[in-house]
């Protein structure tokens, strides 16, 4: 049975068709990336057929790990899965493209099937070997989101730009070979598909893989190293060569040692409390990036480790259910971090985790590069100490979440450099019941809150202790350029984390008391990109702590920025906030200015802030507003629709109506309809890049927009047949030449009236877009179109106020009494141009304006809005249907003082054909 089992890898070559690899069993919960790349090499490799390499064989390419026949599956001894689930590989730019930072090299190796063979150390191994030259890396930046980048040349962040990049190289092979598990040494063969970087095609690559495991792997021996070798003689791959850290079989040195942490870090959090040792949970604690802090007299220890980078990644950390714990350690000038990274410097270490005093304690080695290939790695000196914990008391200059030393053993100085993770509680989840906020400089912020008169009393509600969300703001700096984020760490003794509470009790009673009081203790995160000094684009973290009065909505506080190699904390940030009903478009307005003196070389000037928004409940306010508006928007032309219908009603009983109607007229408010259908034709149908969101209220503002515009063509369509019928009366009317004469007078009156209104429209629009771009250049938003060609379509709103002006001037011309118009459709109509600027002034006083109001009923972009055209319009719209009225029951010109007009009445003519 074992011959019938046999692999027989000596005499013949192996081919794709011969070789045994099955699926690969690896879990694709662990690895969903490689799920659909193994299943396109499963089918590739079935439609290969025969296709072979005759030269191609194991013998010739692993003479050192013979092939052996394999046992039955049985008992025994757990096997090593020889898994590499990540790794970093050099060279093979000819298939997989340049290295660059953005996106790092990897590959990983996942066996499917590892067997016992006759010969008792060595095992039957299929993989499958991924090899990548790069993705785009999901961010885990030092500040959240990837909005910026370190310069490491100039030393500081910048704004991130978009980046375009090619394709990535991307090979699957499919592997076959033996592991000996005496030596460690894993030799494979086998071939690859996949995507050169180029974008050609990569079919059957013939290759063969040689790793070391190290056994065991240790302190010492921590890396997995080998080579991926091309062997087609036809456009052969470069050499590749890869390391990965070791995952299984590792041997823990003896117990690390921990100094005690500095004065003033010794409270620690009981991240496992309750609850057994989590290498998973510790990992995630882990993941984000340490900022390294060389103050403090730590140079000699930084110089003697060789350590000058600015953040420290713990990259790869494994674990024992004891609690024995190993790591890889990168330290690098870079913000972004893939899953095996090699950084400009590197350090293995393991060691164990403290429960009692709830630290980890690591003792390390130097990672060094005796090769030619970055991935030559290999363990150098040792004599490397590291600790880390989580600090149980915050502060001004302390609010790290993870904190860590690290020191050079051999040094007697005990001088450690201090770190301090950027992880936040937004990014943790876990108990922080412990977590407490020792306030420093609340005594100093109180000075200068009486010195620049910030406790004088203002009208108005403010935000209060509860009112997390109202004391977040967005700012701009008004001068120079500049925007920050600013947001509460704490409030009192309360934690914030977003919009959650994290600690204490809200109900408890110290808290309660605290809501009552006047002035409050508070402490805030505060980021600010912009010109600062003369570092353009440098992303300051600035924190900062002091005391915000309830009663003015004042707040006052002391703040620390680090810098190089020293902090300044002589900085004092005031902000005064709007009331809660205010009906201003600025939130905020503060400064932020240094104490020290101007001859100081940290001194700098000071930065004037202003935040132009909304609170949360003005903003909840508007999203109602919007979703009434919409419906208001839809009621509105939905009337307008049924008005035309009255209209083509009325015609039909009062036939003399048609000839008397002004065409002029008839076309103002058939363009009125037509243009906002040209101009929003895309929302007649579905846009794939529009997101559809809800509102308050369950409304459906893209709902109503569709529907709105779909209402608009069909009462534009019944304009067009009124239109249509008034021309076609027009024509057979025995008095045409009369009436057409009227209306070429409608017109020389109507035309010259409405290009003034244009050039007048022109010139302010000239005069006063100056304004809106210097407004834009000092805020620091981004410019919003403001074309002439809007304005002049606002302008067209004002045309359509006053619609039944040529009506009315044709009905002065004709001196005619014909009811031409119905009732319905005129004052109807009227009230449909005029509601919009009441419903403006209701909106003027009872919500917040915004610099970018977002108005979908009585809009800027449809007619001209202010308090005086609010005035002036309805009135206007209703004079001219009180005029039309006395002119369709008095005559045309009854206003005119003329006793020989005469009152024309048309007549209906009866033709008889012949």
């Amino acid at each position: 049975m074992g011959e019938g089992r046999r692999r027989d890898l000596t005499p013949r070559s192996i081919s794709a068709s011969q070789s045994p690899m099955a699926p690969p069993r690896a879990n694709p919960t662990h690895h969903p990336r490689l799920a659909l790349p193994l299943i396109i090499l499963l089918l590739i490799s079935a439609a290969a057929g025969d296709t072979s390499v005759s030269t191609f064989s194991y013998p010739r390419h692993c003479p050192g790990l013979p092939a052996a026949s394999d046992l039955p599956a049985g008992g025994g001894p757990a096997l090593p899965t020889l898994q590499l689930s990540t790794g970093y590989f050099s060279g093979g730019d000819n298939v997989f493209g340049p290295e660059t930072s953005s996106q790092p090299r990897s590959f990983s190796l996942l066996p499917s099937s590892v067997a016992r063979t006759a010969n008792a150390s060595l095992l039957h191994v299929s993989a499958t070997l991924g090899v990548s030259g790069g993705r785009r890396l999901p961010h885990y930046g030092l500040f959240g989101r990837n909005l910026f980048e370190y310069d490491g040349q100039a030393r500081h962040f910048r704004p991130r730009l978009p980046r375009f990049t090619g394709p990535r190289g991307s090979v699957i092979f499919g592997l076959e070979g033996y592991y000996s598990t005496a030596s460690g040494e894993l030799c494979m063969v086998g071939t690859g598909s996949g995507r050169a970087a180029d974008g050609k095609p990569v079919h059957f690559l013939p290759v063969v893989l040689r790793l070391g495991f190290p056994n065991p792997a240790n302190l010492t021996r921590s890396f997995v190293t080998g080579r991926l070798e091309s062997v087609a003689t036809i456009s052969p791959m470069e050499t590749v060569s890869l390391v990965a850290y070791a995952e299984e079989g590792y041997a823990y040195a003896e117990s690390a040692s921990c100094p005690p942490p500095p004065a003033g870090r010794l409270d620690a959090l009981q991240v496992f409390e309750g609850r057994n040792f989590s290498c998973a949970h510790l990992s995630s604690t882990l993941k984000r990036p340490f900022r390294l802090d060389y103050r403090s007299g730590s140079e000699s220890t930084a110089s003697s480790l060789g350590l000058h980078q600015r953040y420290m990644y713990v990259n790869r950390l494994q674990c024992k259910d004891d609690g024995a714990v190993r790591a890889y350690v990168a330290f690098t000038n870079q913000t972004e971090v893939s899953r095996f990274m090699l950084g400009e410097k590197a350090v293995v270490a393991d060691g164990f985790w403290d429960r009692q005093r709830s630290r980890l304690c690591l003792k390390g080695c130097h990672v060094v590069n005796p090769g030619p290939s970055r991935a030559d790695l290999a363990v150098g000196e040792c004599g490397i100490g590291m600790s880390f914990w989580f600090p149980a008391v915050w502060s001004l200059q302390q609010r790290s979440f993870a904190a860590g030393l690290v020191w050079n053993t051999s040094l007697k100085s005990g001088e450690a450099i201090a770190a301090g993770s950027s992880l936040t509680t937004h990014y943790y989840r876990g108990n922080l019941a412990g977590l407490k906020y020792n306030y420093t400089k609340v005594d100093e912020a109180m000075k200068h809150y009486e010195k620049y008169g910030l406790n004088k009393n203002r009208k108005g509600k403010f935000p209060d202790s509860s009112s997390y969300r109202d004391l977040v703001f967005r700012f701009f700096v008004q001068k120079g350029g500049g925007s920050g984020y600013a947001s509460p760490i704490t409030i009192g003794s309360k934690l914030f984390d977003g919009n959650s509470l994290v600690v204490p009790d809200p109900f408890s009673h110290h808290v309660t008391t605290e809501m009552k009081q006047r002035l409050i203790n508070v402490s805030y995160d505060i980021y600010y990109v912009g010109n600062w000094s003369l570092e353009s684009f440098h992303r300051r973290h600035i924190s900062a702590e002091g005391v915000y009065d309830t009663k003015t909505g004042s707040l006052c506080m002391i703040a620390c920025r680090v810098l190089n190699v020293s902090s300044d904390c002589e900085i004092l940030v005031t902000a005064q906030f709007s009331s809660l009903d205010a009906k201003v478009a600025q939130h905020v307005k503060g400064t932020i200015r240094s104490l020290r003196k101007k001859t100081d070389p940290l001194f700098f000037e000071t930065l004037d802030i202003a935040s132009y928004g909304m609170y949360p409940d003005k903003v909840d306010e508007s999203i109602w507003r919007m979703d009434l508006e919409s419906t208001m928007a839809l009621i509105s032309m939905t009337l307008a629709c049924i008005f035309i219908a009255v209209q083509l009603f009325h015609v039909n009983k009062v036939p003399e109506a048609l000839p008397a109607m002004s065409i002029t007229m008839l076309v103002v408010l058939a363009l009125g309809y037509m243009i906002p259908l040209v101009l929003n034709f895309e929302a007649l149908f579905k846009n794939s890049n529009k997101q559809t969101f809800p509102l308050a209220g369950g409304g459906w503002l893209e709902v109503n927009e569709v529907m709105v515009r779909i209402i608009t063509m069909i009462t534009f369509l019944l304009q067009l047949r009124l239109l249509q019928l008034a021309w076609s009366a027009r024509s057979v009317d025995v008095s045409k030449a009369e009436s057409w004469a009227a209306e070429r007078k409608v017109l020389w009156i109507c035309l010259p009236l409405y290009i003034i209104g244009g050039v007048i429209t022109w010139v302010v629009h000239m005069r006063f877009n100056h304004s809106r771009r210097m407004l834009r250049q000092v805020v620091q938003i981004k410019p919003v179109g403001h074309a002439f060609w809007e304005d002049l379509v606002s302008y067209g709103g004002l045309i359509l106020d006053g619609f039944l002006l040529p009506q009315v001037i044709i009905n002065a011309f004709t001196d005619s009494k014909v009811r031409a118009l119905s009732p319905g459709f005129y004052i109807g109509s009227t009230m449909i141009r005029a509601l919009p600027h009441v419903y403006d002034v209701f909106r003027r006083k009872h919500f917040v304006p915004s610099l970018r109001p977002s108005y979908v009923y009585a809009s800027p972009h449809d007619d001209l809005f202010s308090l005086a055209w609010d005035i002036v319009i309805p009135c206007g719209a209703i004079l001219l249907s009180v005029v039309l009225f006395f002119q369709q029951r008095l005559g045309g010109a009854f206003f005119l003082c003329s006793k020989n007009r005469k009152t024309r009445e048309y007549e209906m003519v009866s033709t008889v054909s012949s």
